[in-house]
């Protein structure tokens, strides 16, 4: 058996990068995997890297084993324009749950403004794929964040649930924006019974006592469900240092970061 051929990922994506794309598809085609991923890795620039997924027929298994940090950092540069619903579809299951972890907190408080450009993402998917990402996100939180764009009008939703009557054109559901509806119209055609879970979620929100106090509770409980989900994944990487303890101990802005210099110490 032939040994597979030495490259340099760097070198070897700035050449792929400017073959034409058959040729280019032939020559990364010919690697095996690892060197696929090495090369993908090497890939800085987001949009580069793209492209370069793009020279397999289905790169859902390079998306899957490449590090979700990367691959986020293709999707954020096709936030907002309906683009990222191409390669969502191919994250695991837990890559969705860790990216969705990265992407739409902040110092440890969700980012709402992001996580309604995921919610957009999401609803631009084929609804097959929509219904599998929507079994990993918490759907009582989801409601937090909808509710007051997705308004429940009737007193009698509790019997429409029962009933099953409930869709997103009824009368008794009104949406203060567009992007509301279109992720409501989503939710129903991926799963029907996502979309009632989350009507009835809404429906309790309005109807359990104060509702600042039950929005408050939920993102609480939101914010310790994320903790606990990034400390056992860096327990899982051997990671014992949390970002807490790294801003406490270290002050970021005497460290440089000097791309040219390591790009010579790489020559």
């Amino acid at each position: 058996m032939n040994s597979p051929k030495t490259i340099v990922p760097r070198s070897e994506s700035e050449k792929l990068l400017s073959l034409p794309t058959r040729e280019a598809e032939q020559l990364f085609q010919s690697y095996g995997k690892q060197q696929q991923l090495e090369i993908l890795s090497a890939t800085r620039n987001p949009r580069a890297r793209e492209q370069i997924y793009y020279l397999v027929p289905d790169c859902t298994e390079l998306i899957q084993e490449s590090p979700t940090e990367d691959v986020l950092q293709v999707l954020d540069t096709m936030l907002g324009t309906g683009l990222a619903s191409a390669l969502l579809p191919c994250l695991s299951n837990d890559q969705f749950e860790e990216l969705l972890d990265i992407a739409v907190w902040r110092d440890g408080k969700l980012d709402e403004e992001s996580l309604d450009l995921w919610l957009f993402e999401l609803a631009e998917c084929d609804r097959n794929d929509l219904g599998r990402l929507l079994r990993e996100l918490d759907i009582r939180l989801l409601a937090a964040l909808l509710h007051g764009r997705i308004k429940i009008q009737d007193n009698y939703t509790g019997l429409l649930l029962e009933s099953g009557l409930l869709d997103p054109t009824s009368q008794a559901i009104d949406y203060v924006d567009e992007r509301a509806r279109a992720i409501s119209d989503a939710i129903w055609e991926a799963d029907h019974e996502i979309f009632e879970i989350l009507i009835s979620e809404l429906f309790t929100i309005d109807t359990e006592g104060n509702v600042e106090e039950e929005l408050a509770a939920i993102f609480d409980a939101a914010q310790a469900d994320r903790a606990e989900r990034v400390a056992e994944r860096d327990k899982a990487a051997g990671i014992d240092v949390t970002e807490a303890d790294l801003m406490e101990k270290v002050d970021l802005d005497l460290i440089s970061f000097d791309e040219d210099a390591e790009d010579d110490d790489d020559e």
